[in-house]
């Protein structure tokens, strides 16, 4: 008997709440600051464009960007339903949401081979940067089909549907802020440093996702095992498609990818 009485403390110290008073105001800052994230980043490059009198973008462009904003809103409106007490509404939406993450597989590598292609022998030619726009597609879907097999945990499921949001939120970041952490990096260049590169896309998204765990650790005292598993996921293929982006036997790859 006082084997177990040791013994069920124990347990419930290794538990992790699902549900926290915290959550929600994280949760809120973060899908607020992913908003202005992608705002300011797409915002003032769409702004130039027109500025300057661009040729119009592509559809596939415009379907790309119809698909990504529905699914934001979508992901905003589910932090709100959770917040507002309907469950049921939240997961009715999920199913929804989960079709979503198909569709974006499907239009995020046909957006970035198309813009490759347009591109191709210009100035803002860049095939090695294939690797990147994949790798950014492959690391979203990974963490979102995690997050819907892990959906009825709910503190897995909602640490892992917040990293696959800031992977896929990886450009608006970069071309928010990517410029400034370029410039203050002083051990290399975009490009040519595989820290500087790094850092250029996802110092900021990064910062972000680490945040989750230094928020466990405050309000649980401990790391949960899904946000670690997602952080070396999504880790491994920044790590992985930047280090192709850099790697010269790379490009010859992604022009035969590109038709090239």
């Amino acid at each position: 008997m006082f084997s177990d009485a040791v013994t069920r403390p124990r347990q419930a110290r290794r538990e992790f709440a699902p549900t926290h008073p915290a959550d929600g105001p994280l949760f809120l800052i973060y899908i607020t600051l992913i908003w202005v994230g992608m705002l300011l980043g797409f915002g003032r490059e769409i702004a130039r464009h027109i500025a300057n009198n661009d040729p119009p973008y592509p559809m596939i462009l415009h379907v790309h960007s119809t698909v990504f904003v529905t699914w934001l809103v979508a992901f905003t409106a589910q932090i709100l339903l959770i917040r507002i007490g309907k469950p049921a509404l939240h997961r009715r939406l999920g199913i929804a949401m989960a079709f979503g993450v198909g569709v974006l597989a499907v239009v995020g590598p046909l957006t970035a081979y198309t813009i490759q292609n347009l591109n191709f022998g210009t100035p803002r030619s860049d095939p090695a940067f294939f690797s990147v726009q994949l790798g950014d597609v492959i690391g979203f879907v990974g963490l979102s089909v995690a997050a819907l097999v892990l959906r009825k945990r709910v503190a897995a499921h909602k640490r892992l549907m917040m990293l696959a949001i800031l992977q896929l939120s990886t450009a608006g970041f970069a071309r928010w802020l990517g410029g400034a952490i370029g410039y203050a990096y002083p051990f290399g260049y975009w490009g040519q440093s595989f820290w500087a590169t790094f850092l250029v896309l996802h110092f900021t998204n990064d910062m972000l996702a680490l945040g989750i765990g230094v928020h466990d650790l405050l309000t649980r005292g401990r790391l949960h095992p899904a946000w670690v598993a997602g952080i070396v996921w999504s880790f491994g293929w920044q790590v992985t498609h930047v280090s192709l982006y850099l790697w010269p036997a790379w490009l010859p790859v992604a022009k035969r990818l590109l038709g090239h």
